[in-house]
């Protein structure tokens, strides 16, 4: 376990998975993440790598081959080893192994970033291809945020606000977690405040993808804000355990999402793939704002 701090938050981050664990401000108790009870999700901040979500059958499909790979891909469970750890910055890498190479063939490596500057925590992601033939890969974040005062008998448990007009546009995710041809609208009320209740993840997931959303603040139930996250990913995912019933809420920009419901096509054709050149690198990065 590493930890950060900037005399303003304080973070904690494993070499597994190179996951975000904690974090807090330096003068208040609050948690803000969530702290992984397996009662109802026993993770915290999983870094999604190669894929997001699941891929059909959990078999990927490349040049002609098949290769067993589950939900969320295997990166959030491999060793990162801490190579940078200097004032108000982390940075943690992994690299493609014997054993990663069963289910995704790409000599790879993955160098994850913390930096810290006032009250935002920026973490970026680079992923680096040292194989001869161009690579196609997801990549998402899932950090949980916890709500403040959570009693599963309230009936709002918080807000979310957003930096587009309304309604959402979610896809909505058939049985066994693929991506339905539909689409649902998520109304946002006129004052700008989704509310939170044990109703709102019936669904299972909210997925935006429509590229518009950039800024999503989680707010607490007397609609003061707790946490801001800023991206400029092509899909916003919202998730709740329990159909809500959980005592925190993920905000997840996503570079990818499952496979649509029969999707058995070449990795190359995946929806919402990106890919990296040969000996190149691929960077984006998003924001944690504690507000």
């Amino acid at each position: 376990m590493k930890t950060l701090s900037n005399g303003i938050l304080e973070i904690a981050v494993t070499e597994t998975g190179a996951e975000l664990t904690s974090l807090r401000r330096v003068t208040s108790p609050h948690e803000y993440l969530w702290q992984g009870d397996p009662t109802f999700w026993d993770r915290r901040a999983p870094v999604l790598f190669p894929i997001v979500g699941r891929v059909w059958q959990n078999i990927l499909h490349i040049d002609g081959r098949e290769y067993g790979l589950t939900q969320h891909g295997f990166a959030r469970d491999m060793l990162f080893v801490c190579d940078v750890e200097e004032d108000r910055h982390l940075s943690f890498v992994t690299r493609a192994n014997e054993e990663s190479l069963q289910h995704w063939p790409f000599d790879f490596e993955l160098r994850i970033d913390y930096r810290l500057l006032r009250n935002v925590l920026t973490v970026e992601w680079h992923v680096t291809n040292h194989s001869s033939d161009t690579m196609f890969f997801q990549i998402g974040a899932h950090p949980g945020f916890n709500y403040k005062g959570y009693n599963p008998d309230d009936e709002v448990h918080g807000y979310l606000s957003f930096d587009v007009d309304s309604p959402l546009v979610s896809t909505v995710i058939a049985p066994g977690g693929y991506a339905d041809s539909k689409t649902f609208d998520v109304d946002v009320p006129a004052d700008g405040l989704l509310p939170l209740t044990n109703q709102t993840f019936k669904c299972d997931t909210i997925v935006d993808a429509t590229n518009r959303i950039t800024r999503i603040t989680l707010h607490d139930k007397n609609t003061h804000p707790i946490v801001t996250v800023r991206h400029s990913m092509p899909i916003t995912a919202l998730w709740s355990p329990c159909d809500g019933r959980a005592p925190f809420m993920c905000i997840e920009p996503w570079h990818g999402c499952c496979d649509p419901v029969g999707f058995a096509e070449d990795v190359r054709r995946k929806p919402f793939a990106e890919r990296v050149e040969p000996n190149s690198t691929w960077s984006t990065h998003y924001e944690i704002i504690v507000e």
